[in-house]
């Protein structure tokens, strides 16, 4: 059998080494069933979890059918074309991490005894997947110094019933469960971002000043409109110059969609994710929601009016970036005005490159988005440990093969670190 290499998931003489710890943007959690119904004052539940659903049953990251539907019959991978659900290694609730990845995925060229070995040292890892003190003795042994932890709450039922008071209760237990199982910045190297519905703007302000209280560092925020209205809509403003005030940043993370939009073409503007077609996907998912969010912090005045708030955007990648990055700047030299904040003084894309930094995917072509942005931007996210992402974060260096040694450390890890404060 083939050995691993000193972290256990990589062949021996695949396995990529740094000199420092790296700081990764984009690593993930799987949380309880109980995760928001913990914290949820009773008089809320019937109201946020209609029928007795949970976190779980209402986002759906679990659970046989989707976890087919998210590896089976992929055309690349550890699994590519194949139903996960038929291998008894892939047995149990959390998909193996890595297992959509092409070129690398840590299963190639591996015998039956050695991917059953490598499926044995990922479901070891998994109790590190719920608890703080697991998920950090695991990045030591990768070399994670620090990440950012994404994980937001789709409890925004009540939002769409115009139930305000049902909606906040959801968002504070959500919030409450994060501070009390992770916390917003666990000994100065778990980072999770608290999420707060931009609904009613002093709402919003009173659960901001809670969280900020119990050291909230970093905002979540949807790539889409907030309930009919641009998150940076003035009606906001107490919101966002508090986190102003105190420096916080802004995260946005692949997650929401543009399911709405379906019915302009004859697609079910209520579907999810798990079964979206190939026309759904493309349209209402990742390059589209992304591209909006970044034209609005532009164009709708956010970056000049918070000028200490900068952006981290994890798993949109960066495929969109050269084409979005050009039409910015054409809309502002065309002399296309913003809606609110004044006129840009600065060109767009060199406000982006220096409010913003971006992780590309995991196995894309990281010269591309450097051609256009350069490196100072760029950090590095492993995706982690979801089934498309690395399974050993550190191995995304390959990445940057051929790269200078002092632009493989800013994306590797001065970026982010600067990013979160901690160069």
């Amino acid at each position: 059998m083939t050995t691993t290499g000193d972290r256990g998931v990589y062949q021996e003489g695949v396995e990529a080494k740094l000199p420092y710890m790296a700081f990764d943007a984009d690593n993930h959690i799987y949380p309880p069933e109980d995760a928001e119904v913990r914290f949820l004052e009773k008089q809320y539940i019937d109201r946020v979890f209609p029928g007795g659903k949970s976190h779980l049953t209402v986002v759906d990251h679990v659970g046989d059918e989707h976890k087919s539907k998210t590896l089976g019959f992929h055309t690349v991978g550890l699994h590519g074309g194949t139903n996960p659900l038929e291998l008894p290694e892939m047995n149990g609730p959390i998909p193996v991490p890595g297992a959509m990845l092409n070129k690398m995925n840590a299963g190639k060229n591996l015998d039956k005894e050695g991917l059953a070995k490598l499926v044995e040292t990922y479901r070891e890892m998994e109790p590190a997947f719920e608890d703080h003190d697991l998920r950090l003795k695991l990045m030591d042994a990768q070399g994670v110094e620090a990440s950012v932890v994404h994980a937001g709450s789709s409890a925004d039922e009540p939002f769409k019933n115009h139930d305000a008071t049902a909606g906040y209760a959801a968002a504070r237990a959500w919030n409450r469960y994060l501070e009390e199982d992770w916390g917003y910045a666990y000994q100065e190297r778990i980072f999770t971002p608290c999420y707060i519905p931009l609904y009613d703007p002093d709402m919003a302000v009173e659960e901001l000043d809670r969280c900020m209280k119990q050291g909230a560092r970093l905002i979540g925020i949807n790539a889409q409109g907030s309930y009919g209205r641009s998150q940076a809509d003035p009606i906001f403003d107490p919101f966002w110059s508090r986190v102003n005030e105190a420096k916080l940043n802004v995260v946005v993370h692949l997650g929401a969609n543009f399911n709405h939009r379906g019915a302009e073409w004859s697609e079910d503007p209520e579907g999810e994710y798990a079964q979206f077609n190939a026309f759904q996907w493309l349209t209402q998912w990742s390059d589209f929601p992304i591209m909006e969010t970044v034209a609005m912090l532009v164009f709708h005045g956010f970056l000049t009016r918070f000028p200490n708030i900068d952006v981290l955007i994890a798993e949109f990648g960066t495929s969109w970036v050269p084409y979005w990055i050009r039409k910015i700047d054409h809309a502002h030299l065309a002399g296309r005005k913003p809606k609110w904040g004044g006129d840009l003084t600065t060109r767009p894309s060199e406000l982006f490159k220096s409010r913003f930094v971006i992780a590309p995917f995991p196995e894309e072509n990281v010269r591309r988005p450097m051609e256009v942005l350069g490196s100072d931007c760029l950090v590095f996210g492993s995706d982690f440990p979801h089934s498309e992402g690395i399974p050993d974060p550190i191995q995304y260096v390959t990445q940057l093969e051929g790269q200078p040694d002092e632009i493989v450390k800013a994306i590797m890890r001065d970026n982010l670190a600067r990013f979160l404060g901690k160069n």
